[in-house]
């Protein structure tokens, strides 16, 4: 049978592979030509459906071309609304409907290659990746199309951090590219490139180059290269310039909202939560889950949208649908008799599913009590048992002497405080003299090789703090003594206190090694995070690296 064909999938410029544009055409298939009515108003739900019924119909009158060209474009929607494993099936089962041989399925040979590979790249199998992409080259129609699939194999050689290759292949399109006629492309080529190199060899300078594309798809309005470009920049000056780095993040994730990515927009939220300070890198965080929930979830309703559809569609076929337009009036009305049966099984079938949602959720309240307790009755051992142990065995090694009743009296105190665990005395009440408790246990620290200067400790001070503060006070002040003894192989601690503008400013430092260029924050320092945040205080690490640890502290005093 001979064919006349009225469409030939033509793929522009994919930007990282984002964007593919398919020609609308005419044929005798309503189904067909309305499946491209609504791909061009972009309801690609409603242009999957009537593509999924033209399939059907093109199988009826053994039309293989359009079968798998409609199929082809089944795979690009699956695609774009993320359901990869759906759209990778959907290729694979339209290349059997294409003939290799006739040079006008080129084009569509091409998208479908091309689409498998975007969407095997997405899944992380970059090695199958590539051979897609390689197919794809072999029904290319243009040196842009050539470009672009040459682009994509250097981003899969990329993630599998084979730069080499990687830069290869960006180096040949770069001999072959026009800057004049193809400026998008080129500033693509230019940024990649300068970014991979920089991958490679992080002493490599890139700014010049990656600016240099930016500001081309600046003026191109290219929002999707801008997009690019950004999450670039701000990867290399994350370790160069973390004021500039988190400068490019905040673009990008303006950028990604405008071309409205929701994968791109959850990598610049990832860069915002890591480079931002800890106040706008939790509202970062919250904001990441929230998208990436939503995400999930849209992702998960395409997927089974589009299984169920072609469920109903491969059991009905078009006979079904025929039948069914002759025989709607009749359909109609016996939806309106059975409309009461309808709703009171629909209303059944809720219930069932809130009685069964409520259990869940009950059961995962009582989940999350349960490990809410045991994290509780664990930080409360830490804080209050082996510190306390920890203290008294410090004494004893700092001690000249060791008072035998003192120290029982100490470890009584502790074997009190655990009983007092069970009946949710936590860490009891601040001593009425927290001077001398400050100072007692600072000097339970002391000794030949390290010794503790406190500034500031007087009672005036200490009247002025709620009793419930102190208590904290003296939790953080145990811990940060004991990651001093452990860790620091300081000789010196120096400990501040004093009220400033109604804030308890407190100043730890010592003359230890510091805590390194990364701070990685164990229990103990993590606790004493969690505890100054629940008395809405503050901390800060100052960068000293190499000359001991400095740590700032301050709390709100209540008035009255």
């Amino acid at each position: 049978m001979k064919l006349k064909f009225y469409l030939l999938i033509i793929l522009f410029s994919l930007v990282s592979c984002k964007k593919q544009i398919i020609e609308p055409a005419k044929s005798e298939n309503k189904f067909y030509d309305k499946a491209y009515d609504f791909l061009s108003t972009s309801e690609k739900d409603s242009a999957f459906i009537y593509f999924n019924v033209a399939k059907n119909a093109f199988t009826q009158t053994g039309d293989s071309a359009r079968i798998g060209n409609s199929m082809v474009n089944m795979a690009i929607i699956q695609a774009e609304k993320g359901d990869y494993y759906g759209s990778q099936e959907m290729s694979l089962s339209a290349i059997k409907y294409l003939n290799k041989k006739e040079e006008k399925l080129h084009p569509i040979l091409y998208s479908n290659y091309n689409n498998l590979g975007i969407v095997t790249k997405n899944l992380g199998d970059y090695n199958k990746a590539i051979s897609f992409f390689e197919q794809a080259i072999a029904f290319a129609t243009s040196q842009s199309e050539i470009n672009t699939c040459l682009n994509n194999k250097a981003n899969c050689f990329k993630y599998l951090k084979n730069y080499d290759a990687s830069i290869n292949i960006l180096e040949d399109i770069f001999k072959n590219i026009d800057p004049v006629k193809d400026q998008k492309g080129f500033a693509r080529v230019v940024d990649n490139l300068a970014y991979i190199k920089f991958l490679q060899n992080p002493a490599y300078k890139a700014e010049m180059k990656m600016y240099g594309a930016l500001k081309t798809r600046e003026n191109e309005k290219d929002l999707w290269g801008q997009n690019a470009s950004q999450s670039h920049l701000s990867d290399y000056f994350a370790k160069k310039d973390v004021a500039k780095s988190l400068f490019h993040a905040h673009q990008m994730y303006e950028i990604s909202k405008k071309i409205e990515s929701p994968d791109d927009q959850l990598e610049a939220l990832q860069k915002l939560v890591d480079l931002e300070n800890p106040i706008n890198s939790k509202k970062y965080y919250k904001i990441y889950v929230n998208l990436e929930d939503s995400l999930t979830n849209i992702r998960n309703k395409a997927k089974n949208q589009f299984a169920l559809i072609r469920y109903e569609s491969e059991k009905n076929r078009v006979d079904f649908l025929k039948a069914e337009a002759q025989n709607i009036e009749n359909r109609y009305q016996i939806l309106q008799r059975n409309i009461a049966l309808g709703a009171a099984f629909l209303a059944l079938i809720f219930a069932i599913f809130w009685t069964q949602k409520r259990k869940e959720h009950l059961k995962q309240e009582k989940d999350f009590e349960v490990k809410s307790t045991a994290l509780k009755y664990s930080k409360k051992v830490h804080d209050v048992v082996s510190n306390g142990i920890y203290q008294v065995m410090s004494e004893i090694e700092n001690s000249a002497e060791i008072d035998k009743n003192r120290l029982l009296d100490k470890l009584e105190i502790v074997y009190e405080k655990s009983r007092d665990i069970s009946y949710e005395n936590l860490t009891g009440n601040a001593d009425a003299d927290f001077k001398l408790q400050v100072g007692t246990l600072t000097k339970s620290f002391s000794s030949d090789i390290l010794q503790t200067i406190i500034i500031g400790n007087d009672e005036a001070l200490w009247s002025e703090i709620q009793p419930t503060l102190k208590t904290e006070i003296a939790l953080i002040l145990q811990e940060l003594l004991i990651n001093t003894k452990k860790h620091s192989q300081a000789n010196k601690i120096i400990l501040k206190f004093e009220i400033v503008k109604n804030s308890l400013k407190m100043v730890y430092s010592d003359d230890g090694i510091g805590f390194g260029n990364t701070m990685e924050k164990k229990n103990g320092l993590q606790n004493v995070e969690t505890r100054i945040f629940s008395q809405k205080g503050n901390l800060t690490f100052d960068d000293t690296t190499g000359k001991g640890a400095h740590i700032l502290i301050s709390f709100p005093l209540k008035n009255g």
